[in-house]
């Protein structure tokens, strides 16, 4: 059996990276499985979430370089951008937590803000 948590999120600016591996993490923890996955999803075109290392100042890993080279469809630049980084993320949870790298984290990446958001945690064994 498993369970989905939403995670609300209010991002502030147009464009904006979030931490948030906190709340991931205590998702994992009030579903109570030890062992098993996470799906992280964001169910916005112009939004998305990835796994990075750690970032003092989460806007210095919103990939404006990389995503400068994008060339936007018809749709925009907010869209390909989402599109590129990806909506989904998946995990591997082990002794109630979900396993990154000493220096990983989970960003909510927004792409068009500032916009009411949702995250979406499913954990399962």
């Amino acid at each position: 059996m498993g369970m989905l948590k939403e995670i609300p999120l209010q991002s502030e600016r147009r464009e904006q990276a979030v931490d948030i591996t906190e709340e991931v993490q205590a998702a994992i923890r009030e579903s109570g499985i030890k062992e098993g996955f996470v799906f992280i999803y964001v169910p916005h075109a112009t939004a998305a979430v990835s796994i990075h290392r750690y970032a003092e100042n989460p806007d210095s890993i919103l990939l404006e370089e990389t995503l400068k080279t994008l060339r936007p469809g018809k749709e925009g630049e907010s869209l390909s951008k989402a599109a590129f980084v990806a909506p989904t993320e998946v995990g591997i949870v082990k002794d109630g937590k979900m396993i990154l790298g000493d220096d990983q984290r989970i960003y909510f990446y927004e792409f068009e803000g500032p916009k009411k958001r949702v995250v979406y945690v499913y954990v399962g064994a």
